[in-house]
């Protein structure tokens, strides 16, 4: 053996392997720890009620929440009360705080336009602890927002390439053919056999039979396929009365979807949001987009239907008796404010047509009439995302129908869905289930399994 290319092997090895021992050590370092139970559930308190109006490190609707509980403290105490009790006073209901006079409360009060913060009073004292837990963990187990400038990418070439190789293949197919029949006339030739008259092959009775035959099934297939699809709605993506961003709310801005639908969990169906649920954010936010491609327009189209004064951040009074011709004055010469997007007279118009009516949204996904689900067992039992069903929510400038919503493609999330019987209070009258669990008799439970693919489940 040579012991020189053995050392220097050995050298390599031991440097590679030092090498990524510290690499891991360095990315364990810059690894929080796994988070606690309490940051855990002021995770869950944060993303449902906090999430839509406050970002951990940077500002929102209201302001950033890390290091809050360090600059409450550091406010003072007040009436006998410490600025941390008063925190917790702030977040369960802020006007009770600001009407008591704590002069930190009143500051950020009059910072972000006298805008009131919502109410938690059913938030107890350890969740309000949990949720500042959380929001420290947050700011160091998250790296600050940076905005991503997506890389251009080509077309998908991936088609183009098949249909090339299937040109080849053609190619070669009919080549070898007129190959082997050249050859068949040569051997025919030198036997001294005589030679058939060649047939064209558009006169070829197997080739024509055969042809036939494809496009009998081909149309066949359409057909069958066209008869199962008959009113459903994949793929649907109708204009809405407003420009709604799910890609700028859920995406960007991580508004948890139950904070807008929020009987998904507790109902039959996801509701769509009232109007004043919109304005719990766009009473202070008055752009409708962060590129500047819609300005005003699209929250001014909810501004005029509810009655909202965006000079003045406050509820026009009465305002189902104003006239039509203050009312579009006064959201003409606000639109008309508009130094980022100046909007032509078309746009004005389409705002106006709102004032003093209901947005009419466009439903998207609808089952059949004879079709039951119901989105609080799929959401709070099955602890399904939303995502499951409707697709990358998150992504959608412009909602479409993601899944085709059809009898099979539902048996067959029934038939592969496991359902989590551990903790799980709903599932705790499957006795025999269970001890099959524990036996070993049964790995797993689906849907299926306790009766999910049963006509009566799903149909009246």
């Amino acid at each position: 053996m040579d012991l020189r290319k053995f050392s220097f092997a050995a050298f390599l090895l031991s440097f590679l392997l030092i090498f990524n021992f510290s690499a891991v050590a360095e990315d364990a370092a810059a690894t929080p720890e796994t988070p606690s139970e309490a940051v855990q559930s002021g995770e869950k308190i944060f993303k449902a009620n906090c999430a839509s109006c406050h970002k951990v490190a940077s500002k929102m609707v209201g302001p950033a929440l890390v290091g809050a509980e360090k600059r409450w403290i550091a406010a003072g105490d007040y009436n006998g009360i410490s600025g941390r009790d008063w925190l917790t006073k702030w977040i369960k209901n802020s006007q009770e705080v600001i009407k008591e006079g704590y002069p930190y409360a009143n500051k950020i009060y009059n910072e972000y336009n006298k805008s009131l913060m919502t109410a938690f009073t059913t938030l107890t004292d350890e969740d309000v602890t949990n949720v500042l837990a959380y929001v420290e963990y947050a700011a160091v187990a998250t790296k600050p927002d940076v905005k991503v400038t997506p890389v251009p990418t080509g077309p998908d070439y991936t088609l183009y390439i098949l249909y090339a190789l299937l040109g080849i293949l053609l190619v070669l197919v009919i080549g070898l053919g007129s190959f082997i029949g050249k050859l068949g006339v040569k051997v025919l030739e030198r036997e001294g056999l005589p030679i058939p008259v060649p047939v064209p092959f558009y006169r070829d009775k197997k080739l024509i039979t055969t042809v036939m035959l494809v496009i009998l099934i081909g149309i066949g297939y359409a057909a069958v396929n066209q008869a199962i699809d008959l009113g459903r709605q994949q793929g649907y993506a109708p204009e809405q009365p407003i420009k709604y961003s799910h890609a700028l709310h859920a995406g960007l801005n991580q508004i948890n979807c139950q904070y807008c639908h929020a009987a998904a969990p507790k109902s039959k169906h996801a509701n769509i949001p009232s109007m004043n649920v919109c304005m719990n954010c766009h009473k202070g936010i008055q752009s409708g987009d962060v590129n500047g491609k819609y300005g005003r327009k699209e929250i001014a189209k909810i501004y005029a239907s509810i009655g909202f004064d965006p000079n003045t951040l406050s509820y026009i009074k009465d305002y189902s008796k104003m006239e039509k011709a203050d009312a579009d004055k006064l959201f003409t010469e606000w639109l008309q404010g508009d130094e980022k997007s100046k909007p032509t007279p078309a746009e004005i118009a389409d705002v106006l047509q709102f004032v003093n009516k209901p947005i009419e949204w466009v439903r998207i996904h609808n089952l059949p009439d004879h079709v039951y689900f119901n989105h609080s067992q799929h959401v709070t039992v099955a602890g399904l995302e939303c995502q499951t069903c409707h697709g990358p929510i998150q992504e959608m400038e412009t909602v479409y129908q993601f899944a085709p919503l059809s009898m099979g493609w539902c048996i067959n999330c029934h038939r592969t869905n496991e359902v989590n019987f551990a903790g799980n209070k709903f599932y705790e009258d499957y006795q025999q289930l269970h001890e099959s669990l524990k036996s070993g008799k049964i790995d797993k439970v689906t849907v299926e399994t306790i009766g999910g693919t049963e006509c009566q489940k799903c149909h009246y």
